[in-house]
């Protein structure tokens, strides 16, 4: 009796967890099947748990195949796991749940957060370019604090609205950004529509799922990691830095236009013949400007727990200094995680991340900035040669100054940014019936921006005397204004779903899910600003500290919200054939009431043949093979709202007439309410649909794999601004549904893997071909958007070469310049061949690339690991003008192809004869020769680690222990001539450079 009774209430089980080579895995998860109770092996591999008899424990573990073991009367258990031949028992993040990998139907991709350490890079929004196919990772910048990437997955879906996929950690919107590397467990990317319909209106572009790492119980775990990098610019283009050369071609691009020469002989001569003066230096402003910056990175985590309460709290410190002066960067990052299991039915948790970045800055940043640097003449310095420490404009007086100098940048002021993030959450699971799980989730994003710009006069000089022998001040270094400007954004998001899960299995064939749910967002931004003049002093950063005259004040707000019910449906017969349905119904305040409810979902199959007798039978080393398609319709609501900064916000309630208060100019009325912009009244959702058709297959238990996926993306009902409002009507235009889209395209990775005694290597390669076309237009623009084309063409006229003599131009066709051509400028072709170079000929180039591709090369040997992975984009074009690439744009030096310049002397088909700004014969109109081929491969990062081994580690008392060294953009392949290929797009050929980055660092844990 009293026996019966024991198992009734439930008995202690312990047991062991080995490998195929009898060795304790700890961290191996023990949950009793059919509810949330659960634990984890400690160090040696031992777990406890109550359980009642008849109960079955589900053992698993990462890299091995999960186990169902029956209770019995047992009450002590040796179970050994087998090494999965592929990652099929990994467990996978899906939205409001997890799925294992060889259940799924749709196109989805997981990377590792073991995959994003071995990359140590400041921002890690980063680590995911060239780990995911059809996932475009662009980052413009190399500048610290503001490297952030954008996102593009699979194609380019909307002209309009956000381009952006959705991002949800642990299942509430937030950022990769406000995260640390070593806290992230995984990262799953849903990139057809019938994986990311669960997610409704916000998963038109696609959804990021990132999942935090947890506690794990057993004996508790302090782990620290840190490294210390040296970065500096991966490229720097070349400049002709030699001032009588500059001075000799400024002047004859000066006449060329029919100019006086900026520099007399004399002058001239005086460079020539002091070369080795600082008076008359040969000066390299990009290298001066261009430098190396320190980076510090430090991380300590602790984790633990026991079957009932586990906890992981971690915290970052990033100290980024730039490769330019005046910046300094610091990050601090904090997460706090805890669930304890209340009740045997009940679990409960909270997640908390935590994020702070303090920057400063020059007042003019990134592109800005470094533009200054292009715009600086060879013929002076930043400072006096007096020693002074005076900076300078020009060169000599009565030279106007083209621009700024960056060191008059550095003496006027700076910018100050503070941004607090916090992501809190909080959930309660509930196992109410055997298979029926009750989850609900409540969180909170908070973004808080403090932004000050404070600028003021200083003094700055000529660089060479005046015919007295002193230095004469030319400007007071060329501030936009003399005081501060205040900004402050906040922006808070509330979160809550509920969803009931029910799984169940019919037999030992039939498996079902069942999920309900439903969800409700909202959010407020807000922003002020204030200005004021005329301080004091330079160290005041008060607006107080000045009076009101002239002040400027101004603040915004706006708010959104959603709201939601969604299902999902899977069924799987004999893990051989799979059916998965979602549907979301989602309300948006952005929309009309006629039109604000939408209804978005999709579906997928799968058919596992290796399971199949006539496969498994006699293609033994098929260990995988499974064909899948999927069809979805989602939405997007994401027209933008700003934070800070001054963005417009006119988006956020598109359908809304707004007014503004204004004076009424023909009464003595103080005010009144002028209508601003026009609206659309029936404004709809933008709709994206999507046809996947998939592969996987894996063969000699692992040894080679493949996924393949082939696409059709549809986006209709474009939200954009009207293009063909005419100024006339004095109105703002109004938001529409202004069009649709295809994106078609092919997904390819294969897989190689091998490991011969203690030696193992491994080769992944990743490719990702696209075609984007617009499909239907409101209004279309002639040559860039037009139906059946590529979105935003380049139109442009063909250059095919430069004209050597008036000979030449007399038999040529009529070109397209405004003014009388001369040899040495450009000649254009006559595409349709009547003689006359018109509007007609102008040809169509695309901006979208051919392909994009990555590989990556791992090997190990005992505790010695080396990965090297390469990134690339093959046949993208950019157009690139201004400072750096066109000679003499306000004074700057001329790229160093201008040696080869056209001349009587030297009859170059390939570079034109100097000329300045604006020269009709070369850029009074837009052709192929501003046009570059950006493709590139680039050796992403080279990483080279030592783990120390078991006997070493036991003697030292250290669960782990390794050192590493890495590069990343170490080497880059590329026919692009600026400072990196890898950039937003089209625009300023003078821009900040990447980073390339040497590391070195340590992580251990006991």
């Amino acid at each position: 009796m009293s026996g019966q009774l024991l198992f009734a209430q439930g008995r202690r089980v312990s047991g062991t967890v080995l490998d195929n080579g009898d060795a304790p895995l700890p961290g191996a998860n023990v949950q009793l099947k059919g509810t949330s109770t659960g634990t984890v092996t400690d160090a040696d591999g031992k777990f406890s748990i109550q359980a009642q008899e008849g109960a079955v424990l589900v053992v698993s573990y990462i890299g091995y195949i999960t186990q169902e073991v029956p209770v019995g009367t047992q009450t002590t258990l040796t179970i050994t796991l087998k090494s999965a031949e592929s990652s099929l028992s990994e467990v996978v993040v899906v939205g409001y749940g997890t799925r294992t990998k060889a259940n799924l139907t749709g196109s989805v991709t997981t990377v590792s957060g073991k995959e994003l350490t071995e990359r140590p890079v400041p921002n890690v929004q980063n680590l995911l370019q060239g780990r995911v196919t059809g996932l475009d990772v662009i980052q413009s910048t190399g500048e610290p604090g503001r490297d952030d990437a954008a996102y593009q997955l699979r194609g380019f879906g909307s002209f309009g609205a956000s381009n952006g996929p959705l991002i949800l950690v642990d299942g509430i919107i937030g950022t990769i950004k406000n995260l640390s590397p070593q806290d992230i467990e995984s990262v799953t990317v849903l990139k057809d529509a019938a994986s990311s319909s669960i997610y409704g209106a916000r998963a038109g572009n696609g959804v990021i799922l990132i999942t935090t790492k947890k506690g794990k119980a057993g004996s508790s775990e302090i782990e620290y990691s840190g490294s210390y990098g040296i970065s500096e610019a991966t490229r720097t283009p070349e400049l002709i830095t030699n001032s009588v050369q500059y001075m000799e071609m400024y002047n004859a691009a000066r006449a060329r236009s029919g100019q006086t020469p900026l520099y007399t002989q004399a002058q001239i001569d005086l460079y020539r013949n002091n070369s080795n003066n600082p008076q008359y230096p040969n000066f390299n402003w990009l290298d001066y400007v261009l430098g190396k910056g320190p980076i510090v990175n430090h991380h300590l985590g602790f984790s633990g727990g026991n079957e009932k309460t586990l906890y992981n709290v971690s915290f970052n410190y990033l100290d980024q200094n730039s490769i330019t002066k005046g910046y300094l960067y610091k990050r601090y990052n904090g997460l706090i995680d805890f669930s304890s299991q209340i009740h045997k039915r009940v679990r409960i948790g909270t997640n908390l991340n935590l994020s702070f970045q303090d920057a400063k800055a020059p007042w003019l940043v990134n592109d800005d900035l470094l533009l200054l640097a292009y715009a600086s003449a060879p013929t002076f310095m930043p400072f006096l040669p007096d020693g002074s420490g005076r900076a300078t404009n020009r060169d000599f007086i009565g030279n106007g100054a083209g621009n700024r100098s960056v060191e008059e940048v550095y003496a006027t002021g700076g910018q100050f940014t503070k941004t607090y993030n916090i992501n809190a959450q909080a959930f309660a699971e509930i196992d109410i019936l055997k298979g029926l799980k009750w989850i609900s989730k409540a969180g909170l994003t908070f973004l808080n921006s403090q932004y000050k710009n404070r600028q003021f006069s200083s003094p700055s000089y000529a660089y060479q005397p005046d015919a007295s022998g002193a230095y004469v001040q030319v400007a007071n270094g060329n501030p936009t204004f003399s005081g501060l400007r205040q900004e402050e954004g906040r922006s808070i998001t509330k979160t809550f779903f509920s969803t009931l899960n029910y799984t169940r299995q019919f037999g030992q064939d039939h498996n079902l899910g069942l999920l309900a749910g439903f969800e409700q967002q909202n959010n407020l931004t807000e922003n002020i600003i204030g200005q004021r003049y005329d301080f004091p002093n330079t160290t005041i950063m008060v607006l107080d500290g000045s009076g009101a005259n002239n002040q400027v004040t101004g603040g915004t707000a706006s708010e959104w919200a959603l709201r939601s019910t969604f299902g999902r449906a899977t069924y799987d017969y004999k893990g051989k054939y799979f059916v998965e349905g979602n549907i979301r119904r989602d309300g948006s305040s952005r929309f009309g009431p006629d039109y604000r409810f939408g209804t978005f979902g999709g579906g997928s199959a799968g058919w596992r043949l290796s399971e199949e007798g006539f496969i498994r039978n006699t293609l033994s080393w098929v260990n995988n093979l499974k064909l899948r398609a999927s069809y979805g319709v989602l939405g997007n609501q994401e027209l933008g709202n700003s934070l800070v900064n001054g963005t417009s916000i006119n988006g956020t309630y598109p359908y809304q007439d707004v007014l503004s208060l204004t004076a009424y100019p023909y009464s003595t009325l103080a005010s009144g309410a002028q209508l601003t912009r026009l609206v659309t009244k029936d404004l709809r959702w933008e709709k994206t649909s999507m046809l996947d058709f998939g592969l996987d297959i894996d063969l000699f238990r692992g040894l080679f794999g493949a996924t393949i996926d082939w696409y059709r993306r549809n986006t209709s009902d474009i939200l954009s601004t009207r293009a063909d409002l005419p100024s006339s009507v004095g109105l703002t235009p109004p938001i529409v549904n202004a069009g649709a889209m295809q994106n078609q395209g092919i997904e390819l990775e294969l897989r190689h893997r091998k490991s011969i005694g203690d030696f193992n290597y491994g080769v992944s390669v990743l490719f990702h071909k696209y075609n984007n076309k617009v499909t239907k237009l409101l209004a279309p623009t002639l040559g860039t958007i037009e139906v059946g084309q590529p979105y935003n063409n380049f139109f442009v006229y063909d250059w095919i070469g430069v004209f050597q003599s008036q000979a030449e131009i007399d038999n040529s066709p009529k070109q397209p310049s405004s003014g009388t051509l001369k040899p040495g400028d450009l000649k254009i072709r006559d595409v349709d061949g009547n003689g006359t170079v018109g509007p007609e000929d102008r040809i169509r180039i695309s901006r979208f690339p051919k392909y994009n591709y990555s590989f990556n090369l791992n090997a190990g040997w005992k505790g010695f690991s080396l990965t090297a992975f390469f990134q690339g984009v093959q046949g993208v074009n950019t157009q690139t003008t201004g400072w750096g690439y066109e000679p003499f744009q306000q004074g700057s030096a001329p790229p160093i192809r201008f040696l080869n310049a056209w001349s009587p002397t030297n009859p170059s088909n390939t570079v034109p004869a100097t000329y300045l700004t604006g020269y009709a014969g070369v850029a009074g109109y837009s052709s192929t020769y501003f046009i570059q081929d950006a493709s590139y491969l680039r050796l992403k990062n080279l990483y080279l680690s030592y783990a120390l081994n078991d006997k070493i580690l036991k003697k030292i008392r250290l669960k782990g222990l390794t050192v590493y060294l890495s590069g990343d953009n170490l080497l880059t392949w590329t026919k692009y001539e600026g400072n990196d290929p890898e950039r937003a797009g089209s625009g300023r050929f003078a821009q900040f450079p990447q980073l390339r980055i040497y590391t070195a660092g340590l992580s251990f844990k006991f």
